[in-house]
């Protein structure tokens, strides 16, 4: 119980501790990592080299030092470059799916896989009967005696 006290009380610490010591740099780093820049199509906002996304930094650096909260500087920012802005959909409405998706049709892809392993092993004659692994072989009656012959010689030498 006490390792279990101690495991929780160190992940609480190590989550709750860069929320606390986040700088107003580091909160305006994070942010241009997640945003797209509006200058550089397909380049995140703190990868651009033009001018306007170094002032565009800066400005979200000054949202960070007037108190913004990441949420409000990321409204502020969807309100002047609207919704493409965003690196990663947003959470809410349509944006949800994009979030769900992936992760049903991953689960589809093991249900699938799961249903094909089960009907691989599982071979079922048509009463529904497990059918033995062992191949039958069909034999003549001269066959048959020939091998039962041999099988009473094997078992008299042991």
């Amino acid at each position: 119980m006490r390792r279990v006290a101690l495991a929780a009380l160190v992940v609480v610490t190590l989550v709750a501790q860069p929320a606390v010591a986040r700088s107003p740099e580091d909160l305006a780093n994070e942010i241009s990592s997640k945003v797209m820049s509006p200058y550089c199509p397909g380049v995140t906002l703190h990868d651009c080299p033009s001018e306007k996304a170094l002032d565009l930094r800066d400005d979200i650096e000054v949202y960070a030092r007037e108190g913004m909260s990441e949420s409000a500087i990321m409204d502020r920012l969807e309100s002047d470059f609207g919704p493409s802005i965003r690196g990663e959909p947003s959470s809410e409405g349509a944006g949800i799916l994009a979030w769900i998706l992936p992760s049903m049709a991953v689960l589809a892809g093991v249900g699938v896989a799961w249903v094909l392993v089960l009907r691989w092993f599982s071979r079922r004659d048509g009463d529904g009967d497990r059918e033995p692994r062992q191949r039958r072989v069909s034999s003549s009656p001269d066959e048959r005696e020939l091998l039962d012959t041999e099988l009473r010689r094997l078992r008299q030498q042991s």
